[in-house]
């Protein structure tokens, strides 16, 4: 049995027992102490009786009633930074420590209608997340950067090397070179970073410590181009978030040699400024056919003596993932929705194939009705004929006890029973009640 069955398990069984006997009495079914279980509960999102509880009910006076177990919650973040050198910056005091989050699989859309961004969270794991945001840190020096950081610093040195190497590249131009020093390919997707080699550096620690804080809590990266651009693709629960970092720019007067002959108009060139700015995109999660109305959202850390980005890193993880939890709801909201609009359907196809059903049967019922008024008359006839049949073979049975000869009585016998199978035939009766029934029916 995986963990997750067992932890579902284990919540039941704790909550039917706290409610059946005294904490002192359960605890000392797992030897251990009634604080130690009220602890575990609390972990494991148990709700407990209020104070004085029992004692209202061994009084025989009137308790609360007892509310439902809340949803399965789901852990989500554990000691994220296994397998790194800079362990000590992204801050978790307890290896065990958990963020938690509620299963929405068992809220009703009503209930999910009310919820809201960090609603998502459980008791007590939003103060624990906000806890661990706060002492995010960006550190000075980093001894292992994360793999796409790693990545990135190699192209950029390979792109620089290439394009010396192959100053008309950009213009389809190859110029062969007898003692090539590196090949000429193309670029591969990293990380869109744009920033001077001044800040280089330091954009470098910013991301880093954003990308190592996302992957604690569980996200996915794709790192890939469009239009010979840099793209990174972050899904985070089942929220898709993209990013950038870049410096910007100012338009300075280009120096020229004074002894070119030009006109008398300024000429510009756009040069860093040394200030960062880091934005990021959020798509909606979407389930079928059917997107969030507010697909998109944008986000924008501008860099500031007052307020660099180093300090922002804090704020940037809150904000996205608390819209991250909003579009889970809101994930969630619309499943339900569907399911609901989907049954609804359904429901609808099959009260309208039942009306068509129901169309059928009548004009079915009337045909029959119709072709039996029809058929009063022939059923009249035969019935008359069939008595007669039954008379006649009634009679021939009569003048039998008159004939001596056996052979003669064979003979009539067998013709009697032609006479009443004959009869039979012409009898309405059967084919009256079956379809008086089928019209009925």
């Amino acid at each position: 049995m995986n963990e997750t069955l067992e932890i579902k398990k284990l919540r039941k069984t704790l909550y039917e027992e706290v409610w059946a006997e005294p904490m002192t009495a359960v605890a000392k079914k797992y030897d251990m102490s009634d604080s130690g279980l009220r602890k575990r509960c609390k972990t494991l999102n148990v709700p407990l009786p209020p104070s004085g509880y029992w004692a209202k009910v061994k009084a025989g006076k009137p308790v609360s009633e007892r509310p439902p177990l809340p949803p399965y919650v789901e852990i989500i973040l554990r000691n994220g930074q296994d397998n790194t050198d800079d362990a000590g910056e992204i801050p978790l005091k307890d290896k065990k420590i958990s963020i938690e989050l509620l299963d929405l699989e068992g809220l009703s859309i009503e209930e999910l209608e009310t919820m809201h961004g960090f609603d998502l969270f459980t008791p007590g794991s939003l103060e624990t997340f906000s806890e661990w945001c706060k002492k995010l840190v960006v550190p000075g020096r980093i001894n292992t950067y994360d793999d796409l950081i790693s990545k990135h610093k190699l192209e950029l040195e390979y792109r620089d090397m290439r394009d010396k190497e192959y100053p008309f590249r950009d213009d389809y131009t190859m110029i062969q070179k007898s003692n090539v020093k590196i090949k000429n390919r193309n670029n591969e997707p990293v990380l869109p970073i744009e920033v001077s080699n001044k800040l280089q550096s330091r954009s470098y620690r910013i991301i880093d410590t954003i990308i190592k804080s996302f992957r604690i809590l569980k996200a996915n990266f794709t790192v890939d181009q469009s239009d010979r651009e840099d793209n990174i693709s972050i899904t985070l629960l089942k929220t898709k978030v993209t990013f950038e970092m870049h410096e910007g720019k100012i338009k300075r007067r280009r120096l020229t040699d004074q002894t070119e002959i030009h006109d008398l108009r300024p000429s510009y060139e756009a040069v860093f400024d040394g200030n960062l700015t880091f934005d990021l995109k959020l798509f909606g999660a979407q389930y079928g056919y059917n997107t969030q109305k507010n697909q998109e959202r944008f986000f924008s850390y501008v860099d500031s003596e007052e307020n660099p980005l180093e300090k922002q890193i804090s704020t940037i993880i809150l904000e996205v993932y608390e819209e991250c939890c909003n579009n889970e709801i809101l994930y969630q909201l619309d499943r339900k929705k569907e399911s609901v609009k989907y049954a609804q359907l359904q429901k609808e196809l099959q009260d309208e194939e039942y009306e068509k059903n129901l169309v059928k049967q009548e004009k079915i019922r009337q045909a029959r009705k119709e072709a039996l008024v029809k058929s009063v008359e022939e059923h009249s006839d035969n019935w008359s004929k069939h008595e007669k049949l039954l008379k006649y073979a009634d009679d021939l049975e009569i003048q039998l006890e008159m004939i001596e000869d056996s052979e003669t009585v064979q003979l009539i016998e067998e013709y009697i029973q032609l006479v009443r199978l004959t009869a039979d035939k012409l009898n309405p009766l059967s084919h009256i009640i079956h379809e008086m029934k089928a019209i009925k029916k």
